[in-house]
Parts: C-alpha cells; sequence; structure tokens
C-alpha cells in the first residue's frame, strides 16, 4: 500500500507551487500598481510645470524685466538666465541665487535634483535668443508619498503570504481529494476482490487435498467432492470476468452510438430467458409502452445492463414468482426501463449499500444462492456511461424494482467527404 505521507508531500509541493504563482502575480500587480502611481504623480507634475513655463514666458515676452512675474503655483521656483547670468529669479526658502546653477549646462526637458537635501522636479528650456528658463518644484511630499505607497504595498504583499497559505492549502487538499479517493477506493477494491477469491480458492484447493490424500478412490466415491469443486471454479471464472468487466467500465471513453429498436431488444432478452423461466415455473413477460420504440445508445451496454439486472431477478425469486421488464418514455428525450419481480425483497438497510462492490446481504450469503456482489456495482458504471441513473424500490418478502433513467439520445448523421 502507498505510503500516506506521498499525499502529504504532495499537497505541500501543490500549497507551495500555488502560493509561489499567486504570490508572483501579486508582486507584479503591486510593481504595476506602484509604477501606474508614480507615473500619474509625475506626469501631473510635469504638465502643472509645463503650464507654468508657458504662463511665465507669456508675461516675459509683454513686460519688462523688472516687474515681477507672478507664478500660478506659489510652490514653484522660477529662473530666469542670459547665458550663465541669473537675470530673473523668486525668492524660495530652499536656497540662494546662484546654487540652481549647477544643472544649466544639461540639455533642455525635466530633470531630477536634489539640493541641500530637498527633491526638485524641474524644467529647462533654452530659448532662441539666449535665454533659459528654470522652472522647479519641491517634491518631497509626492516622494514621500509613492514611499508609503511602496511601504503598503510590500505590507499587503507581506499579510497576504498568510491569506494565501490558508487558500492553497485548502485548493490542494481539495484538488488531490478525488485522487486520494479513487486510490483509496481501488485499494478497498483490491482487498475486497483479494478476499472474494481466496474463498473459493481455498474450497478448491482443499477437495482437491482431499482427493490426492485418497488416491485409491473411484470418481463416484468422489462425485460430490468434484461438484463442489467445479461448482466454486464456475463461480472463480464468473467473478473474474465480472471484475474484467468492471475494469473495463471504468476506463470506458466512448460510446458506439447506434440505432436500438427497444422492442427487438426486449424480445431477445426473453427469448434467452424463457426457458430458463418454464424450467423453474416462473412467470417472464415485457411490455413496451412507447410510441417511438427507437433510441439511439450504446446497444451492447444496455442489454448488459438488462441482462444484469434479469439475472439477479431469476436469481433472487421462487417458483410461481413473476419477473417483468416494461419500457415507458418520460418526455421526449427520455425513456424508463423498470425491471421487477415478485421475489425475496432487499431489506432497507441494504438497498443503501447494494451498488458496492463485493456487498452481499448476510441473509443472501446464508443461502446458496451464487454470486459476486459485483453485478450491480457494473450496472451502475453502464449506467452512468450511458449517462442515465438508475433507483431501486423493495420490500422484503415482496419483491423488487430498478428503475432505469436513460437518455433517448440522437441520431449521428455521418458526415459526407467532399470531392
Amino acid at each position: 500500500m502507498i505510503n500516506n505521507n506521498v499525499f502529504d508531500r504532495t499537497k505541500k509541493k501543490l500549497t507551495m507551487t500555488i502560493m509561489c504563482v499567486v504570490e508572483i502575480f501579486m508582486i507584479l500587480v503591486s510593481c504595476f500598481i506602484y509604477n501606474y502611481f508614480k507615473f500619474s504623480v509625475i506626469s501631473g507634475i510635469d504638465n502643472n510645470i509645463a503650464e507654468e513655463y508657458h504662463f511665465v514666458k507669456n508675461q516675459f515676452k509683454k513686460d519688462s524685466i523688472m516687474n515681477p512675474i507672478s507664478l500660478q503655483d506659489p510652490k514653484d521656483i522660477l529662473y530666469i538666465y542670459e547665458d550663465k547670468s541669473i537675470l530673473y529669479y523668486t525668492r524660495n526658502r530652499y536656497f540662494g541665487i546662484s546654487l540652481p546653477t549647477n544643472n544649466m549646462g544639461k540639455e533642455d526637458g525635466f530633470i531630477y535634483e536634489n539640493v541641500n537635501g530637498y527633491n526638485f522636479r524641474s524644467l529647462i528650456v533654452k530659448e532662441d535668443n539666449n535665454y533659459r528658463f528654470k522652472i522647479m518644484r519641491n517634491i518631497d511630499s509626492e516622494i514621500l508619498s509613492m514611499g508609503n505607497m511602496l511601504t503598503l504595498l510590500i505590507l499587503v504583499d507581506t499579510m497576504s503570504l498568510l491569506l494565501v497559505y490558508v487558500i492553497a492549502r485548502y485548493l490542494s487538499s481539495k484538488a488531490l481529494k478525488p485522487i486520494e479517493t479513487s486510490w483509496n477506493n481501488q485499494v478497498k477494491f483490491v482487498q475486497d476482490a483479494s478476499h472474494e477469491l481466496r474463498t473459493p480458492v481455498a474450497i478448491i484447493q482443499s477437495k482437491l487435498e482431499s482427493l490426492l490424500k485418497q488416491p485409491d478412490v473411484v470418481i463416484e466415491e468422489e462425485a460430490e467432492t468434484i461438484a463442489v469443486a467445479m461448482r466454486e471454479t464456475r463461480q472463480l471464472k464468473k467473478m473474474i470476468s465480472e471484475l474484467l468487466s468492471l475494469t473495463k467500465e471504468e476506463s470506458i471513453v466512448k460510446l458506439n452510438i447506434e440505432r436500438v429498436d427497444i422492442e427487438a431488444l426486449f424480445k431477445e432478452t426473453f427469448e434467452s430467458y424463457i426457458e430458463i423461466a418454464d424450467y423453474q415455473e416462473k412467470t417472464f413477460d415485457y411490455q413496451i409502452k412507447m410510441k417511438n420504440n427507437i433510441i439511439y445508445t450504446d446497444k451492447n451496454k444496455l442489454n448488459q445492463l438488462i441482462r444484469i439486472f434479469v439475472d439477479n431477478a431469476f436469481k433472487y425469486t421462487e417458483t410461481s414468482d413473476k419477473i417483468s421488464i416494461t419500457a415507458s418514455e418520460k418526455g421526449r428525450d427520455r425513456i424508463i426501463i423498470l425491471i421487477e419481480d415478485t421475489g425475496i425483497g432487499i431489506s432497507d438497510k441494504d438497498q443503501k449499500r447494494i451498488f458496492e462492490r463485493f456487498f452481499r446481504s448476510d441473509s443472501v450469503r446464508a443461502t446458496e444462492v451464487e454470486g459476486s456482489g459485483i453485478g450491480l456495482s457494473i450496472a451502475k458504471l453502464i449506467a452512468i456511461t450511458l449517462y442515465g441513473n438508475i433507483k431501486v424500490k423493495s420490500k422484503l418478502g415482496q419483491g423488487t424494482s430498478f428503475t432505469i433513467d436513460l437518455p433517448r439520445g440522437k441520431e449521428i448523421k455521418s458526415k459526407s467527404k467532399s470531392d
């Protein structure tokens, strides 16, 4: 059996993978938010400074340089140079007249400056008449806001790790749950199959050993021993066949959809079992209550599904009991197949487990009725494969009815090949 630690290790790896993917996504989103915020703030400042420049330039052309130049935003600082000499400036609390000349040799455009520990966003524009304008704005508050935004994003990403871990743990558990359930079912199936196969093998072995201990005994004297061994061999063969059928149904990926005449299918089933019914002195019949007998489904699987229930009906009925199969329509798109018998019935407790693999009620195991407990499991898988469902209704001593609800299906038209 596989070590349960494998699922735990897989769960941890899956959790870490989910966390890494989500965290990388959050980091990318945080980077986008921060850069978008930074771009929006700086773009707004640049636009305001550019507007300030045009406002100042218009005044500089019209008025004498001796007249004060008004600014749209009092936070802005204006310097006007003629070559490298300061022609005009606005007083400010950051530095003296000569300090801002450090970056005047740079090309025109927007630049970042740090003077006396203050951060500025500056615009330098050179005019054709050797005049150069420099407009500066302190951006310490904006840089502080961007720093706060970055800190907030880092804090959110860090705190979100706990939430991401919880979500990743939940998702990994949910993702592995079907696999773990399937594996546990597989283990249980192997254990149950081993248990069920062990009994007939042990009986056959004991009977053969008894024959070996008495080599002089003639066959007639050990006829009963041989008969028991043969019966268990048949049971073993049937069980192996059903196990293979069960495995096949679980791995089915494609249906062979074809036109099926329900009446013809029932008639074929009736002809197969009528002699058995006569021999066992039981009544067996079928009825068709459909206006349109044609459906489109996998004929072989539907036939196998019906025969499983009919086999069980014959197996668990007594002399003079009745067995019937009926087909009727349910709306336009579905049909109902009803298999009824007046046999021994199934208790309410056992009805909840009859579709489990290898399940046989204690009352049935105490009888000589042969069975493996796999048939109804196969029937359930076939019904699911045919996109149908099965319901059971039964009372002890009064009989059992199985209702199979199936889609009518649609005709699959073959595609004509183009020349």
